[in-house]
């Protein structure tokens, strides 16, 4: 058997071991005219922290398996030993197909939106934390290990006990693709056809289209530039 037919089979028997949870999520959090196309597959390596919130797919008749969540490897993830961990307590609005890496993380917190459009792909040990509101276009992509926080997690106040850091929305826009290492902080807004390279950070307004970003902090290296197919 050659390497190709392995990792077919493979990915048949892990989505095969997904299929009870995911018949139960589905069921749970989805319309019943939805949940019976199983559009959801949970990988039986995620761990469900938390599903008080809710999940919305925003499509009419979506098809098994247009959310994948704990699948997708890389060359530094290895399936087995990498856990998927999911903390729901707020809004997860998926506008079409989604993918969430093998190893990953999201937390959306009560009373927070996540918004994610078509083809968002999420990449093996990464991490989304959403106390506020996160909005991402169509087509975007990140390499391993990125984090996006729309909060600092603890406050800090002034000497009259006001919040001097408040949680600020993330809004991303379409075929936006993420290096590894990179680290999006609150507040941070980025325009359509940006590249982001490995180990960057980005704070603020990215407003220039086709452009690749790199450094700490994120400044334009190149211009009239996007990601192909």
């Amino acid at each position: 058997m050659n390497e190709r037919h392995r990792k077919k089979r493979l990915t048949a028997w892990r989505f095969f071991l997904a299929l009870p949870r995911s018949l139960w999520y589905n069921l749970r959090l989805l319309p019943f005219r939805q949940a019976i196309r199983m559009p959801i597959l949970i990988s039986h390596r995620t761990v469900v922290q938390n599903f008080s919130g809710k999940i919305c797919i925003h499509t009419q008749k979506p098809k098994m398996g247009l959310v994948k969540i704990g699948f997708g490897t890389c060359q530094c993830t290895d399936f087995r030993h990498n856990r998927t961990i999911l903390n729901i307590r707020g809004t997860f609005d998926i506008l079409g197909e989604c993918t969430l890496g093998a190893g990953s993380a999201v937390e959306v917190a009560e009373n927070a939106i996540l918004t994610v459009g078509n083809k968002f792909n999420l990449g093996p040990k990464s991490l989304i934390i959403c106390h506020k509101a996160m909005t991402f276009g169509n087509d975007f992509l990140t390499s391993w290990n990125c984090t996006l926080m729309d909060t600092d997690q603890h406050s800090l106040v002034d000497s009259d006990g006001q919040i001097t850091n408040p949680d600020r929305e993330i809004s991303v826009g379409n075929n936006v693709w993420l290096g590894c290492n990179c680290l999006v902080t609150k507040g941070t807004t980025l325009a359509d056809s940006i590249t982001v390279a490995a180990g960057t950070t980005l704070h603020g307004s990215y407003p220039e289209p086709r452009t690749v970003l790199a450094g700490n902090p994120a400044t334009i290296v190149k211009r009239g530039v996007e990601r192909g197919n």
